[in-house]
């Protein structure tokens, strides 16, 4: 059996020769053979060939602190970094440029596509893998080679739209370039967005039909299965209906987003979880896609309050905070009982709904039995040490409490990808958009299942009544995306697809400046916590400098992203 135990230990070697088979961009001379083992070697050996694709997926981004122990949410109206050093302040002063861009990733999606592709060649009726059967097409009843092509498919697909929705006009890759053939290296045609769309729909369909509905047993946990790709079409699809991509709004496209993220649903194979467990517990039954589960403490380090051994990085800001409504509320009536002089109900008996303390450490939480002080003079108050809050919060989501840090103590986590409850907001927008009349009470059935795990009244009938009005259901989306996916990178991009980039990122972030007096009451005062600008080019990232060099000086052409020029 090929199961992941078995192939881990040569997950570091295969990975080694990964990083040489494609030490440079697609474009590069590679002769790829530059390895300690040739290549034949590799796709004859039957642990070699299957880690090869398992090394694959280390290209895929791990959100948690790819930016300097900064996370993407500091890049939109959801977070401050207070690590002045991280590069993801960049953004926020729309000083991002050809070559210097944090989150440039053109050399490594394509590296991760030119080793899937080479994967693919060997798969192939006269490939190395065919041939020496070193991946069986059936062992102990399941398709093997198939379920390995198909992760393959899967893959190439997930390395294209991560170049998509970053660059727009992207080159689709679907074999293994010759490196001493420049004519071939510098064929390539930059696809229109919608025909790149098409190109990996294809892709994505093509690993689902190759892949099991469910795992064939335990050791495959973790791996793409039938619903896997099918879940990445529904984002790409919503993506593609979105204003930035589709500016006619032509309703065949929601329509089609809708039918994609519909599919999931229907196969009842995801369901919600409690809040405590979406991201503590390993490949639990919301998770769709994810990172491998690795004992880890990174996300704590980053960012448990200062006086918790952690260096506090994220500080969620008081514009997300102030969405948050009160526990067992309608929606119209969401604000009601509301105190301002008593924000997180430290004495009030009415309590914010319980996603907020699942995502926020505000002034009062509580944290191994201790409570977090971010009040001026508190031991996680304001500028207290050189990364404390910068926002009078800090990010609980994701984080671990139960990690004694002074003893080193790691958790197994993974970066969770894609959860179903993306999958039901995805399709509450989609079919809102495509007809909200029509499909009012699909959409707002998903919106409850929602509403019910974060402790939330079903929408009554007055808030059907006002919800009715397609501009408020499409605001009332929003919100929940906002607040059900805080911190694990759609905001950043929904506001780019949406077009509200330019105006939400164009003004401060704010949080809370809270202060005590000697009788231990405190005050509350929303101030400005940093400024924000966003200039409309960005909504697309600049195709690097070297690359534009490259096909320079090759005499060929490829076309910048407007503005970047």
């Amino acid at each position: 059996m090929y199961t992941i135990k078995n192939i881990l230990p040569t997950v570091l070697t295969v990975m080694m020769m990964v990083a040489a088979l494609s030490c440079s961009d697609f474009l590069d001379k590679d002769p790829l053979t530059d390895t300690t083992l040739n290549r034949e070697e590799i796709f004859a050996d039957e642990r070699y060939a299957p880690g090869f694709l398992n090394s694959i997926y280390n290209y895929l981004p791990d959100g948690y602190s790819r930016f300097d122990g900064a996370m993407l949410a500091a890049a939109s109206d959801e977070a401050v970094c207070s690590n002045s050093g991280a590069p993801i302040h960049l953004f926020n002063k729309s000083a991002i440029n050809t070559t210097t861009n944090p989150d440039d990733v053109w050399s490594s999606m394509y590296r991760g596509i030119r080793a899937t592709n080479l994967f693919l060649e060997e798969l192939g009726p006269n490939g190395i893998i065919t041939q020496t059967n070193s991946i069986p097409k059936l062992k102990e009843g399941v398709k093997v080679r198939d379920y390995f092509k198909g992760q393959a498919y899967f893959l190439r697909a997930y390395f294209h739209f991560e170049l998509l929705k970053r660059y727009g006009n992207i080159f689709y890759i679907r074999k293994v370039l010759d490196p001493f053939n420049e004519n071939e290296l510098y064929a390539g045609v930059q696809l229109p967005f919608h025909q790149t769309v098409d190109s990996i729909v294809a892709d994505l369909d093509s690993a689902a039909n190759l892949m099991p509905s469910v795992y064939p047993d335990d050791s495959y946990k973790g791996r793409p299965v039938r619903w896997t790709p099918l879940a990445l079409k529904s984002r790409l699809l919503l993506y593609a209906a979105s204003p930035l991509n589709n500016p006619a709004n032509d309703p065949a496209k929601w329509k089609r987003a809708a039918d994609a993220a519909k599919v999931i649903i229907d196969s009842k194979r995801y369901s919600l979880v409690t809040l405590n467990r979406i991201f503590i517990e390993p490949y639990n039954p919301e998770i769709i896609f994810s990172s491998k589960a690795v004992n880890r403490n990174d996300i704590e380090t980053y960012n448990l309050p200062v006086s918790f051994q952690g260096r506090g990085y994220m500080n969620p800001t008081e514009d997300l905070v102030a969405e948050f409504g009160m526990a067992a509320k309608t929606y119209r009536n969401r604000m009601v009982d509301f105190d301002a002089n008593d924000p997180y109900s430290l004495v009030n008996t009415r309590k914010r709904e319980d996603r907020l303390r699942y995502t926020v450490f505000f002034n009062g939480s509580r944290l191994k039995d201790t409570i977090v002080a971010t009040f001026i003079g508190g031991k996680d108050g304001l500028y207290s040490t050189p990364t404390a809050t910068q926002t009078g919060y800090y990010m609980s989501k994701f984080v671990d409490q139960s990690l004694d840090m002074a003893k080193g103590n790691t958790s197994l986590r993974q970066w969770v990808h894609i959860r179903y409850a993306e999958i039901l907001l995805n399709y509450a927008e989609a079919l809102n958009e495509y007809d909200n009349s029509a499909n009012f009470n699909a959409i707002t059935a998903e919106l409850d299942r929602l509403r019910n795990r974060a402790n939330l009244r079903p929408l009554d009938t007055a808030d059907k009544n006002l919800l009715r009005d397609q501009n408020e259901m499409r605001n009332y989306i929003k919100r929940e995306r906002r607040l059900e996916l805080a911190f694990e990178e759609h905001r950043f991009w929904d506001l780019r697809r949406w077009k509200d980039a330019e105006t939400v990122l164009n003004k401060p972030v704010n949080g809370m400046r809270i202060t005590r007096n000697n009788a231990g009451n405190y005050t509350y005062t929303v101030f400005e916590a940093e400024k924000r600008s966003f200039d409309p080019k960005m909504y697309w990232y600049p195709i690097p400098r070297t690359e534009i060099l490259k096909y320079r000086n090759a005499g060929k052409t490829i076309i910048q992203n407007p503005g970047w020029e």
